[in-house]
């Protein structure tokens, strides 16, 4: 499948667009999603991940509306019909 992800703030600066499109098989999870944005976009993969290979907190991956943080992290199961979002956190006062 093609898997469409939106993508918020910085991160569209980084893709020159507001959404990257990016194959994933059935059955992917998040740890699958970001192997195939890295083929696609080196520079927003980077900001996924940290040091140790953990989720980053530069960066949220929303699935189906929810933070993975709170799903399954890197293992949370990715289906054909689930949104995709990578926001970063917003800073305001």
């Amino acid at each position: 499948m093609q898997k469409t992800i939106r993508l918020f703030v910085t991160l569209r600066d980084l893709a020159g667009s507001k959404t990257l499109s990016v194959p994933l098989d059935s059955g992917s999870t998040v740890r699958d999603l970001i192997q195939a944005i890295n083929a696609a976009n080196p520079a927003i993969a980077t900001a996924l991940l940290d040091s140790e290979g953990q989720l980053s907190d530069a960066v949220f991956i929303y699935v189906h509306g929810r933070n993975v943080i709170g799903l399954q992290g890197l293992d949370t199961p990715i289906r054909e019909d689930d949104e995709i979002m990578l926001v970063p956190p917003m800073v305001g006062g």
